[in-house]
């Protein structure tokens, strides 16, 4: 395919992404519609790379959609999260101890499904599109001419990352989304140093699940 048809469609599945979040944030719906819209979100960002990697007839080894070396993965992915220690032991500092009583009293199952909703219903969707799908594409387009830590990359990584903490944007405009920039390039760097969105689907879903944790929320 050439590098036109490549950047035409990068920008075209972004930006109707971009459109379909929007709409959800801006026009929220209720009752039945509303719980579609929340379904569809998750397994659109599966299902629109799936579709377009098989239509054209593309490898889904090269977009990192794989269990090849998969131990080697998993072991970066929880290694990399170990750098969460440090952050959380200041957000610890700052804020206070997190308030963990939702731990009692049976309610140790909310937690459990806090974070499996997080692995799989949040971070394993959001790297297939954009650390998978998008990533790839725009490495694709641009090149990856740079090494970082060991890892062969370009301006994926960078757009890939910007593109993410924006649509985190759309969802709620604050700072905490923003902030959302550094780990998206560690997520990204993760998928380049291991070719495979094993070890950033990892660490993604650590981030988040450690977060709520902090914040004493299971839902």
């Amino acid at each position: 395919m050439s590098r036109k048809n490549l950047i035409t469609e990068c920008i075209g599945v972004t930006f109707a992404f971009f459109v379909f979040i929007f709409i959800l944030q801006t026009h929220p719906f209720s009752g039945v519609p509303g719980r579609i819209g929340g379904y569809l979100t998750p397994l659109a960002w599966i299902l629109v790379p799936w579709i377009i990697l098989t239509i054209r007839q593309e490898s889904f080894m090269e977009f990192g959609y794989h269990l090849e070396d998969f131990p080697r993965s998993l072991g970066m992915g929880l290694v990399v999260s170990l750098l969460l220690i440090p952050y959380f032991t200041v957000f610890a500092l700052r804020f206070g101890m997190p308030d963990l009583d939702f731990l009692e009293g049976g309610r140790g199952m909310d937690w459990i499904r806090m974070a499996l909703y997080q692995a799989f219903y949040i971070a394993l969707p959001e790297e297939f599109f954009f650390r998978g799908y998008l990533q790839t594409r725009l490495n694709q387009i641009f090149g990856k001419p740079c090494r970082l830590l060991g890892a062969e990359t370009g301006w994926g990584l960078f757009l890939a990352s910007l593109i993410f903490m924006i649509f985190h944007l759309v969802i709620g405009l604050n700072v905490w989304n923003a902030a959302i920039f550094v780990p998206a390039l560690i997520f990204g760097w993760l998928r380049e140093k291991t070719g495979s969105i094993t070890a950033s689907t990892v660490f993604h879903a650590m981030c988040n699940i450690m977060l709520f944790t902090f914040q004493g929320r299971t839902s």
